[in-house]
């Protein structure tokens, strides 16, 4: 009898947190870039995946969007859906649909360029005034 998940399933799960976790540290040096006092960028990050994106999973038809944003693609990417089935659960809303895991991944991946590429531009831009 085999307790817990295999071990290429544990695998699988461990590289998909490990390329989310990636583009979150990518969003933040993109973020850490475009605002010049650290604590406002780090604030800004908290800020945004532990209360705006929640807050927007509560409002009707805002939550459709949910999975284009960085924290629906990491669910979708990790098919992890504790928190829209919570939500559901605790509102007459409807549980968000998640995106596969591979157009998870793009989005994902999509954010991470756009960081990488704020975080190139904007000291430029700044160095060069």
């Amino acid at each position: 009898m085999t307790i817990g998940l295999s071990t290429e399933h544990l695998v699988v799960m461990l590289a998909q947190l490990a390329a989310a976790s990636a583009v979150y540290m990518v969003l933040g040096v993109g973020i850490g870039a475009l605002a010049r006092h650290q604590l406002l960028a780090i604030g800004i990050v908290l800020g945004y995946f532990y209360f705006l994106e929640h807050v927007l999973m509560l409002i009707p038809g805002v939550n459709a969007l949910y999975p284009i944003l960085p924290g629906g693609a990491t669910a979708s990417l990790t098919r992890f859906t504790f928190l829209t089935d919570a939500i559901a659960e605790q509102t007459s809303l409807t549980a968000a649909p998640l995106a596969s895991p591979l157009l998870g991944a793009a989005i994902l991946v999509l954010y991470a360029l756009l960081a990488a590429g704020a975080a190139l531009i904007a000291p430029l831009r700044r160095d060069l005034r």
